[in-house]
C-alpha cells in the first residue's frame, strides 16, 4: 500500500514589528530665545468686597506683544494658595490665565510645559500684588476708582540646541495671530529691545554719574588727606628742630657752667 504523502506544514510566521522611527537629532551650536511676559493685574472690587474677598485678580502668562505661544507651550499649571478649593489650575490653551477673587497677597507658582517634553519645564514664582509695592491699603487705594494694581516682567527663555522641529517652532512664533488677554487694556502694550537699549543707556548714564560723584569724592578725600599728611610733616619737622634747639641750649648752658670751675681749680694749683 502506498504511502499517502501528507501536506508540508511549516511554524507560522512572526509578524513585523513596527519599524521605530528615527530619533530627531538636535540641533548643534545653535541657540534660540523665547521671550515672555508674566505677571498679575488686580482690581479692586469696590461695593462688592467683603471680608474674604477684596480684589479680583488675573494671573499669566502672555507673548510680549501678545504672540500665540501654543506652538512651543503644551500646558502651563498655575499653582495658587492652599486656600482655594482648586488650588492647581492647568490650561492647555491660550490665553494662558486665571482668574480669582481673594483679600490677601501670595506667592504664585508658574509650571511651563513644552511641546518638546525632552525641553525641562520652566519654573516661575510671581507675587500677586493687590497693593502697589510699599503701599498701605489706604482709602485712595480702595476707593471705586482705584487703578488697577499690574506687576508684570518680562523674561527671556533660552534653548541651547533644541530639536529641528521645536526650533522651527520659536522661530514662527513671531509670525503667530495675536492673542489678546481679558485684561489686555490694562497691560504694558509693547516689550521691545528698543526698550531694553533705551534702559540700558539710562542705566549707563547714572552709573557714569556716579563714577563721577564718586571720583570727585575721592579727590577730595585724598587732597585733605595729603593736607594732613603734609600738616603732620611740618608739625613733626618743626617738633625735631625745637628738640635740636633745645639740645643746643642745654649743651651751652652745661658748657658756660663748666668754665668758672675749671678756672677756680687752676687758681687753687698756684696758690
Amino acid at each position: 500500500m502506498a504511502a499517502r504523502a501528507e501536506p508540508a506544514t511549516s511554524a507560522p510566521t512572526p509578524a513585523a514589528e513596527p519599524a521605530k522611527a528615527p530619533e530627531e537629532e538636535r540641533l548643534s551650536n545653535t541657540t534660540a530665545t523665547l521671550p515672555i511676559v508674566y505677571g498679575s493685574v488686580a482690581f479692586y472690587l469696590g461695593k462688592n468686597a467683603d471680608e474674604f474677598q477684596t480684589h479680583e485678580w488675573t494671573l499669566f502668562v502672555r507673548g510680549p506683544n501678545q504672540e500665540d505661544l501654543s506652538p512651543v507651550i503644551s500646558k502651563v499649571v498655575f499653582q495658587l494658595h492652599a486656600s482655594f478649593a482648586q488650588p492647581v489650575r492647568e490650561y492647555t490653551q491660550p490665553p494662558f490665565e486665571v482668574t480669582e477673587r481673594g483679600w490677601g497677597e501670595f506667592e504664585a507658582q508658574i509650571r511651563i510645559h513644552w511641546k518638546d517634553p525632552t525641553e525641562k519645564m520652566t519654573i516661575i514664582n510671581h507675587l500677586i500684588r493687590l497693593y502697589p509695592p510699599g503701599a498701605a491699603p489706604t482709602a485712595s487705594l480702595l476707593a471705586e476708582d482705584a487703578p488697577p494694581v499690574v506687576a508684570e516682567s518680562y523674561d527671556e527663555i533660552v534653548f541651547t540646541n533644541p530639536h529641528e522641529s521645536f526650533y522651527s517652532n520659536l522661530v514662527r512664533i513671531a509670525s503667530m495671530p495675536k492673542v489678546e488677554s481679558s485684561q489686555q487694556e490694562h497691560l504694558q502694550k509693547v516689550f521691545n529691545d528698543n526698550d531694553d537699549f533705551l534702559a540700558l543707556i539710562e542705566a549707563q548714564k547714572f552709573l557714569q554719574e556716579e563714577l563721577s560723584k564718586a571720583k570727585q569724592k575721592f579727590k577730595v578725600v585724598t587732597d585733605e588727606l595729603t593736607s594732613v599728611d603734609q600738616s603732620l610733616a611740618s608739625a613733626q619737622q618743626q617738633q625735631q628742630q625745637r628738640e635740636a634747639a633745645s639740645k643746643k641750649a642745654k649743651a651751652a648752658a652745661a658748657q658756660r657752667k663748666s668754665k668758672p670751675s675749671s678756672q677756680a681749680s687752676k687758681k687753687a694749683k698756684t696758690s
